[in-house]
């Protein structure tokens, strides 16, 4: 048997004598005008004695070899020759008869077909192990999954997640585990739930924190169906990606961020608390007169407005404290409280003296899940920005509007100014790190409200005003 190969020529795969002995390919003789006569022909031929068949008897190869019978059929596959079968004899004439010549027919047409299973088993083997290396390659993990949670195929970076997230040991084949079994008690619920709700639809869980130990690490996950397993199983495709190293750089750029506000407002701040001090120890030394000359009856107010004033300096810090908070922890919360708490924050100081801010709080608002602090650094941040522009417009009755509705099935709360507004130039990169139009700006501020709020699952948008002005519109989920 020979095969083409890619220039086109006849190359030897295995040959056998009458004794049914492999032969090499040095022990091999054929006749290269019958063989190559086929190829050319894409006919089968037979001859009973070639020696004296005016076809071969002058043809160098059949002279040398001496051949007398011999018969050569082309291998097919889909109409395309793809080699020869060759059978010959170089001592006796007449051995081979026409209906040979059928038969060998026949039994080539099963060897072609044989060749053409082993070919594709081939391409269909080396494309497996092209598209495992792709998979093993690329940098996020690949599971699937049957509905109850046996692991049917997963790929390296899968297998190093779990390794990293609970010890898995690295030589524990993990492909036909039960992946709700090996994960920790606290893990599988969550985990069962995702596998279940994604049976007809995607869910995407923007991201997760692996109980790891020592080490937290975030996943965002994604859960989509996976149906025609073997039989009448479906599964899950499930793709994670470790964005640990993301949301720990989001983390330090919202703390930065705080920081350099702490340190822009830390004048206003000290001289607010000044203030109440002063308030404070004025009325405890008048009360200290006041006692010392038996004017009892002026003690009661003076110590009234102790009180009022140690529960002002008590909301000041309180409302310091949520800002400065770094913990992530979302609890339900009164948007219009908060907004009431940020706006008795930020009046007394200095950078909002002589603006106005109005309050447009709709009746009944429903409660939304948040994170009380970077909502309210959210807020601080559009506020700062408002006072901003309106002084360095030098804007005069400047003036702020919060206000705050329902919107489908969550809240959106606009924060408007009549400031000059934002330029044509800048307003697509507002969102953008580093872009500001403050003289002494850090332009960090936009940029991580809107993470904060991305990773709300809600939107922040910012426009001019059809008045003059900007306009910062936040759009909250209610869970």
């Amino acid at each position: 048997m020979m095969l083409l190969d890619s220039d086109g020529k006849l190359q030897f795969k295995t040959a056998h004598n009458i004794k049914k002995q492999e032969l090499s390919q040095s022990d091999l003789k054929v006749s290269t005008t019958i063989a190559e006569g086929v190829v050319k022909t894409g006919r089968s031929t037979y001859t009973s004695d070639a020696m004296n068949d005016d076809r071969f008897s002058g043809k160098q190869s059949v002279l040398q070899m001496n051949i007398r019978s011999a018969m050569c059929v082309p291998l097919k596959i889909k109409n395309q020759i793809i080699g020869v079968v060759y059978l010959d004899n170089s001592s006796k004439a007449n051995i081979f008869l026409q209906s040979d010549l059928y038969l060998f027919e026949l039994f080539a047409d099963q060897a072609a077909l044989a060749i053409q299973n082993a070919q594709l088993y081939t391409e269909l083997y080396n494309l497996q192990r092209f598209q495992e290396a792709i998979l093993d390659k690329t940098p996020v993990a690949i599971i699937v999954v049957e509905d109850n949670g046996r692991m049917r195929s997963l790929n390296a970076t899968a297998a190093r997640l779990f390794e990293k997230a609970y010890a898995f040991n690295p030589d524990r084949p993990l492909l036909g585990e039960n992946l709700l079994r090996l994960l920790p008690d606290e893990e599988r619920a969550f985990w069962q739930e995702n596998i279940s709700k994604s049976g007809e639809k995607p869910t995407e869980i923007e991201s997760h924190k692996l109980k790891a130990g020592a080490q937290d690490i975030f996943i965002r996950l994604r859960f989509s169906p996976f149906a025609h397993l073997e039989g009448d199983l479906n599964g899950r495709i499930i793709v994670a990606e470790d964005i640990t190293e993301k949301v720990i750089l989001e983390q330090y750029l919202i703390m930065s961020e705080k920081m350099i506000a702490k340190g822009e407002m830390a004048a206003s701040i000290g001289h607010e608390l000044n203030n109440y001090l002063a308030t404070i120890s004025s009325n405890a030394q008048l009360i200290s007169v006041n006692i010392t000359n038996q004017q009892y009856e002026k003690v009661p107010p003076k110590v009234e407005a102790m009180v009022s004033n140690i529960d002002k300096m008590k909301r000041f810090t309180a409302g310091l404290m949520d800002f400065s908070n770094l913990e992530t922890k979302k609890v339900v919360c009164d948007i219009p409280r908060l907004v009431d708490d940020v706006v008795f924050f930020i009046k007394p100081q200095q950078k909002f003296k002589g603006i106005k801010i109005e309050l447009d709080m709709a009746p009944d608002l429903p409660k939304t899940e948040i994170d009380v602090g970077q909502i309210h650094q959210v807020l601080l941040n559009l506020l700062m920005n408002a006072a901003d522009a309106i002084r360095d417009n030098e804007t005069k009755d400047g003036r702020i509007v919060i206000s705050c509705r329902s919107k489908d099935e969550g809240l959106e709360i606009t924060v408007s100014d009549n400031g000059p507004g934002i330029s044509e130039e800048v307003l697509p990169r507002i969102f953008e790190p580093y872009i500001t139009t403050k003289k002494t700006g850090h332009g960090l501020g936009l940029s991580t409200s809107y993470r904060i709020i991305s990773n709300h699952k809600g939107r922040l948008s910012g426009d001019n005003g059809p008045n003059g002005g900007a306009v910062f519109t936040v759009e909250l989920p209610l869970r």
